[in-house]
This record gives structure tokens, C-alpha cells and sequence, in this order.
């Protein structure tokens, strides 16, 4: 129990601070790319000083492991292609605020920098510090529960029912992008993985705006 308690504490450590530095850089910047980049980098950045103070970055995933990658690559392709159609009953007229306003600006928010940013600090650092200290599926479940549970923040204004999809369908995807990290001691899968899905999910809003 007091390894779940400091897990949680420790993401408020990241968290909070990263979301005090977006909105610092809303207020000089209104513009959903610049904040994104800004609370992204500072996901990323937090979590791996946070990490260097605690551990070290190898046991936290930070090595060199690229032969789960093809594989976790096409597993975030399948899942998020399967749950789209249900995001696409629900989702209504909705459009995030986050969503920049240009294709290119999603796709480096979405693409790149929402996988390294969050992968980082709930696969690498609170999966990390519990894969140290509790059992495998405990570590994975809970960070997968917390990851679900955080996108309520994201899509606050979404409509209820795609609301609630949300968090299931990102607990589902920390599931599976935990157990690769558990799996193979690395992240670099679990970015592979978070990025495949959100490529379908950034195509469908792509289309969704052409209509």
C-alpha cells in the first residue's frame, strides 16, 4: 500500500508542476500546440529528474530494446482501429482544445510528443519505481488506472459518453503498453505502441473536420 501511495506521489510531482508550467506559457502563448509542446516536454523532462534522483535510468526503461517494437507498433493499430468506430458514435461535434490547428502540429503533438511526454512519465517512472517494488501485474494495472483516469482532465468538455470511453480506452491501451514495458525492461516500445494508436485516432479527427 505505501508503494501505491508513493507512486502517486511521485506522478504529483511531475504533474503538478508540468501543468503550473503550461499554463504559465498559456498565458503569455493562447495556442493549443505551444501549451501541448510546453506540458509535454515538462512531463518528460520532470520525469527523468525525478528518475535520476531516485534510481537510475536503465531499471526505469531506459535502455536499448527494439525487438518488441513492430510488434507493439501494430498491436496500437489494431486496438485503437477496433475501439474507433465506438469514438466515432460518440464523439458528437466534439473537438478538443488541445488539437493545434494545422495537420503537421497535430502530428508532432500526437505522434511524437504525447508518446515520449506521458509514456515517459507513467511506463517510465511510475512503472518503473512499482516494477522495483511490487509485483508485475500490480505495477501495470495501477499506472494503466491512473493513465485512464487523467484523460477525464484532457476531454472535460467531451460529451459524456465519449468521455467515459476515453478513460476505458486508455486504460486499455496503458495495459497493454505496460506489460511491453514490463516485458521488455524498455520504453521504446510503449512509445511505438502510444503512437500507432494515436495515428488512428489523429486520422479519424482529420476526416471527422474534412465532413
Amino acid at each position: 500500500m505505501l508503494e501505491l501511495i508513493m507512486a502517486l506521489a511521485l506522478w504529483l510531482l511531475v504533474l503538478i508542476p508540468s501543468f503550473i508550467i503550461a499554463g504559465e506559457v498559456s498565458k503569455k502563448k493562447d495556442d493549443p500546440f505551444t501549451i501541448g509542446v510546453a506540458t509535454q516536454a515538462s512531463f518528460f523532462l520532470l520525469s527523468v529528474a525525478v528518475i535520476s534522483l531516485i534510481g537510475n535510468l536503465d531499471e526505469y526503461g531506459f535502455r536499448f530494446n527494439v525487438m518488441y517494437v513492430p510488434k507493439a507498433f501494430f498491436v496500437g493499430l489494431l486496438l485503437s482501429t477496433i475501439t474507433a468506430p465506438i469514438a466515432y458514435k460518440l464523439v458528437q461535434n466534439y473537438r478538443p482544445d488541445f488539437l493545434p490547428d494545422t495537420p503537421f502540429k497535430i502530428a508532432i503533438l500526437m505522434l511524437v510528443l504525447a508518446p515520449l511526454g506521458e509514456e515517459t512519465l507513467y511506463r517510465g517512472l511510475i512503472e518503473g519505481y512499482l516494477l522495483c517494488r511490487t509485483s508485475f501485474w500490480v505495477a501495470i494495472v495501477f499506472t494503466a488506472v491512473i493513465f485512464g483516469l487523467v484523460h477525464i482532465l484532457a476531454f472535460r468538455d467531451a460529451p459524456r459518453g465519449f468521455r467515459i470511453f476515453i478513460v476505458l480506452d486508455a486504460f486499455l491501451m496503458g495495459l497493454v503498453a505496460g506489460y511491453f514495458r514490463a516485458f521488455s525492461g524498455s520504453l521504446i516500445p510503449t512509445y511505438a505502441l502510444h503512437s500507432a494508436a494515436n495515428l488512428v485516432g489523429m486520422i479519424g479527427w482529420l476526416r471527422l473536420e474534412k465532413k
